[in-house]
Parts: structure tokens; sequence; C-alpha cells
């Protein structure tokens, strides 16, 4: 039987500086990346992450996943550059928006 995954503001709050929005947004996206959308390396590792065997900081102190996280790195630099600036405030602004609102949800 396998433990529960700690809560997101528990396991990532001071990666995100205490905002309890970009911690559940961090775990989400953990989540998503556990799920497979990426590939079986990054699989892995979010697995690995939100079962509590790694943190990040290990993660990035080791070549295991480099590969893996540089080539995403590099695609996502480069949809960026081509956003247009409009766009690339949209997103930013809606966001800085969700983590506000997640935030919130989490200190009521």
């Amino acid at each position: 039987m396998t433990q529960p995954e700690p809560q997101a503001e528990q396991q990532f709050l001071d990666l995100t500086e205490g905002d309890p929005g970009l911690a559940k947004l961090l775990h989400a996206s953990l989540t998503r990346l556990r799920d497979g959308v990426a590939g079986d390396g990054l699989q892995e590792m979010a697995r690995d992450l939100l079962a509590g065997h790694t943190d990040l900081r290990q993660i990035a102190a080791t070549d295991a996943y480099g590969g893996d996280l540089l080539d995403r790195y590099h695609r996502f630099k480069d949809w960026e550059q081509n956003l247009d600036p409009d766009e690339r405030q949209r997103i930013t602004d809606q966001a800085t928006e969700l983590a506000a609102d997640l935030g919130t949800q989490e200190r009521q």
C-alpha cells in the first residue's frame, strides 16, 4: 500500500516562498507529469517527487533527469519566444490570477 501524497502546501510551500496558490499549481503540474504527459522519464521523476522519495533540490543536483528537463525547457522557451507580446502578457496575468485565487481558497 502506498502512502497518501502530502498536501501541496506542505510539500512545496518552501519552494514557492510560502505561496499556497503557487504550491497548488506546482503540485497540479507534477500530477500531470506523473500521469505521463511528458514521457516516461519525467513521469518517473514526478512520481518520486509526489511520493516524497526525493525533492526538487535533489533532482536539480543529479543528472538522472537532466536530458528530459533540458529538452522540455528548450521547447517551452521556443514556444514562449514565439508568443505575441500581448498574448504573453495575457497568459502571465491569467496564471498570476489563478495562483492568487488558489492561495485565497487555501487561506479560507
